[in-house]
């Protein structure tokens, strides 16, 4: 067997969540929705020949953290709701080696027909 590290990315992509945040009173008042999309890089070698969940990243457990940062906290600006998901991932989860974290604000508050505006924020360990 190859003692090498082996990296892994796991990807989340449309985590789909509606919470207090933005800028304007109204946005606060009624919410806005959001899609959240992740990528984290971890060593993984374990898993890929081990194919138990214990060895892994587990993607349902990021999910579920995700969201309860989402209940938890409320943030005026996308870039700091994607800032703070990098960071807490990276705490939360010791295999966690990198993570990129692009949030998506579905139909902007003022912008006309705009689809969403989004911002991602990539962290990596050390």
């Amino acid at each position: 067997m190859d003692d090498r590290a082996e990296k892994v990315r796991l990807i989340v992509e449309g985590i789909q969540l509606e919470g207090p945040h933005g800028v304007y009173a109204e946005e606060r008042e009624q919410g806005n929705r959001f899609r959240i999309d992740i990528e984290v890089v971890a060593d993984l070698s374990t898993a890929v020949s081990s194919d138990r969940l214990e060895d892994t990243v587990d993607y349902g457990s990021v999910v579920h953290f995700i969201e309860e940062i989402n209940r938890q906290r409320q943030f005026n600006l996308i870039e700091s709701f994607a800032g703070a998901i990098s960071n807490e991932l990276l705490t939360r989860f010791s295999r966690i080696d990198e993570v990129l974290v692009r949030v998506r604000k579905v139909s902007p508050h003022g912008l006309g027909n705009v689809e969403c505006a989004a911002a991602e924020v990539r962290r990596s360990r050390g």
